[in-house]
């Protein structure tokens, strides 16, 4: 699908309206986006520019660009212990400068932001300002760390505490002390997450881990990694696309795999099915869904009502599985590792 372009700053997943005296959500059956939460469009999650941070804004799902940013005001709340960003709100400003004011009860109020969110999406927002805005967040990801800190001492049992020693040596029996500083993280696949280790031979390989030549630097790790869900992606695709295309009567012309964030599945006029790598990173029942609309597309291109037809017919829990991919995708485009 081309990218449709992005003008407003926000996003909705659905919209909310008054029917017959009652206050209710409506979505498109499309799944295209509201723009502002108000106006229909053509625009898909995927078709968004990477900038749009995915979170619940206004007690629904919604993008919102961090492009453009002039202002941000972090204001944590110390008062609940027993939740990270209970009450916390990051607003947002792409005018003018956000200022405090008193209230006539004595609290602090503040007034010229656009919007504000909470919840995970505070720190997921900053960092996207500070890459794609050039916005100084420096302070505002510290007073997050304070917060995080003051969280953790309140509750300890909540603090996963995970030291994973990595030790390995070459193939001539050296020790190697300068082990890079990515070993020990977990990448996803399929719904789990595997150590990345490193291993003495020359060799990069998955078996029940991610496992590199142990003198990588950080860019040869990452190709490594790559190309280790390649591979995965080349051997896990082929063989979900048989399933399915045996089940729904589709005969694809061949199948490709890319290094794109989105779309994380695609099909050509040619009948060529295009997935992203990525896609393996994801829950059995993400990539299936996208398996299937993918195949659905050699039978019905568009997205109309004969397409969901047909993907339900296979997947009747697709309206939730589509719920999962959204998350899912907001998931990949964050990701800055690789």
């Amino acid at each position: 699908m081309s990218r449709k372009k992005a003008n407003a700053k926000l996003y909705m997943n659905d919209k909310v309206k008054w029917v017959k005296g009652e206050l209710t959500i409506e979505q498109s059956p499309e799944d295209y986006l509201y723009a502002n939460g108000i106006y229909p469009t053509k625009i898909l999650p995927e078709d968004l520019p990477e900038w749009y941070v995915f979170g619940y804004i206004y007690k629904r799902h919604g993008y919102l660009s961090a492009k453009g940013v002039k202002h941000l005001q972090y204001v944590p709340n110390f008062t609940i212990k027993n939740h990270l960003h209970k009450y916390d709100t990051l607003y947002i400003s792409y005018d003018k400068p956000i200022e405090p004011y008193e209230n006539e009860g004595g609290s602090i109020w503040y007034k010229g932001y656009d919007d504000a969110v909470g919840s995970h999406m505070i720190a997921d927002f900053a960092k996207a300002a500070g890459k794609y805005s050039d916005y100084d967040v420096k302070e505002i990801l510290s007073e997050i760390e304070r917060k995080r800190a003051w969280y953790y001492e309140n509750n300890p049992e909540s603090r996963k505490r995970a030291e994973i020693l990595v030790s390995a040596s070459d193939e001539d029996g050296t020790d190697d002390c300068n082990i890079a500083p990515d070993f020990g993280r977990r990448l996803p696949y399929r719904g789990n997450e595997y150590i990345l280790g490193g291993c003495g031979g020359k060799k990069s390989f998955f078996d029940n881990a991610f496992c590199v030549p142990v003198k990588y630097t950080t860019e040869q790790i990452k190709a490594a990694c790559v190309k280790i869900y390649r591979d995965l992606a080349r051997h896990d695709l082929a063989g979900k696309v048989r399933k399915y295309a045996v089940k729904m009567g589709i005969e694809p012309n061949e199948i490709k795999i890319s290094g794109t964030k989105v779309p994380l599945g695609s099909c050509s006029e040619n009948k060529v099915l295009t997935f992203s790598w990525r896609l393996v990173m994801g829950k059995e029942e993400v990539i299936d869904y996208v398996v299937v609309s993918a195949l659905a597309q050699i039978k019905e291109p568009s997205r109309s009502p004969n397409f969901w037809s047909i993907v339900e017919s296979v997947l009747p829990d697709y309206k939730e599985r589509r719920d999962r991919l959204r998350y899912f995708i907001e998931q990949v485009k964050s990701e800055d590792w690789i």
